[in-house]
This record gives C-alpha cells, sequence and structure tokens, in this order.
C-alpha cells in the first residue's frame, strides 16, 4: 500500500514539473484566452460648450485568436459645461470592440474600433436634469500595453468617440487613458 503511494506520488510529481515549463512558457495573449482590465484617463469634448472630464473604463476582452480579440466594455465619463461648473453631461458606454495586437517583446501596441450605446444625462449638482437619451456611438481606438509580469500589463490608449448628438451638443470626444490588465 505505500508503496504505491509513493509510486503515485513520484508520477505526481514528475507530472506536474514536466507540465510547469510547458505553462510558463505558453504566450500571452493566447488563442481562447481571456483578460479583464481597467483605465482612468480625461475625457476631451469636441463641442466647446464642454469641458474636459474624467472617464473609467472597464472592459473584459476574450482573445479568438494570440492577434485578435473581442472587447466588450463599461466606459463612464462626466465632462462640465463651460458655463456652469456644476453641470456635467454624463456618459455611460457599454460597447463591443474588435481589437488587433503585434508582438514586440514586452511591448504590445494596438488598435481597433467598436460599436455601443452610450446613454447621456445632463446633470446639476449630481441631480438629474430631465430625461437620459439613449445614443448610438461608435469609437476608434490605438494604443500599448507593456507587461510587467507574464499576465499583467500596464496600458496607454487613446480612444475617439462618435456619437449622435443630443440636445443641441455635440457628445463626440477623445479619451486619453492609463491602466492596467491582467490574463487569464
Amino acid at each position: 500500500m505505500r508503496r504505491s503511494i509513493n509510486c503515485i506520488l513520484i508520477i505526481l510529481v514528475l507530472a506536474l514539473a514536466y507540465a510547469a515549463p510547458a505553462a510558463a512558457q505558453r504566450r500571452v495573449p493566447a488563442a481562447e484566452s481571456g483578460a479583464l482590465g481597467g483605465d482612468i484617463g480625461l475625457f476631451l469634448p469636441r463641442d466647446n460648450q464642454l469641458e474636459p472630464g474624467l472617464t473609467l473604463e472597464g472592459f473584459y476582452e476574450y482573445y479568438l485568436s494570440a492577434r485578435t480579440s473581442v472587447r466588450l466594455g463599461l466606459g463612464w465619463a462626466t465632462p462640465e459645461f463651460e458655463r456652469r461648473s456644476d453641470d456635467t453631461l454624463r456618459h455611460v458606454r457599454i460597447a463591443g470592440d474588435v481589437v488587433y495586437n503585434w508582438e514586440r517583446g514586452a511591448v504590445h501596441p494596438f488598435a481597433g474600433a467598436g460599436l455601443g450605446v452610450y446613454f447621456l444625462q445632463p446633470k446639476r449638482n449630481g441631480e438629474s436634469l430631465g430625461d437620459s437619451e439613449t445614443k448610438f456611438g461608435g469609437t476608434i481606438f490605438g494604443g500599448a500595453e507593456f507587461f510587467t509580469s507574464r499576465t499583467f500589463a500596464v496600458k496607454a490608449e487613446g480612444r475617439y468617440h462618435v456619437v449622435q448628438d443630443v440636445g443641441g451638443l455635440d457628445p463626440d470626444g477623445l479619451s486619453l487613458t492609463i491602466g492596467v490588465k491582467t490574463y487569464f
């Protein structure tokens, strides 16, 4: 009995020793892998009536291949109105993007485009003014990931939003963000 337990333990140790280098050498990103990430940055509105504001983004990314992925994201921005600093136009974005990346060692440049739904709500002192409007929009973007380990990267991204006008305002704008991303 003891001999068979020892034999099983030896087989397990050998199997783990054989599998560990293979797992450590697995390329990231890889087909059928995933990633989670988040960004913080500045939203620069196109409309002169709006001033720059904070933007936050969160996303899940699924890799169809090592180079191509689909990203599902949730974004939030709050540019202020130029005439009143207590008035804002809250943007909430739910979108899907297609992303292509290039392998450059520890740095992976990427570019992509996507479509989404934008929920736009004017606010005064944090309280909603009138009804929220739902608009269709699209984005184009690019940036780079800087790997600090095999499964973790710091990323920088520029994204231009094109959104249908709302109440005489042009909610288009540029988001400049930095963030983190972890692969699994």
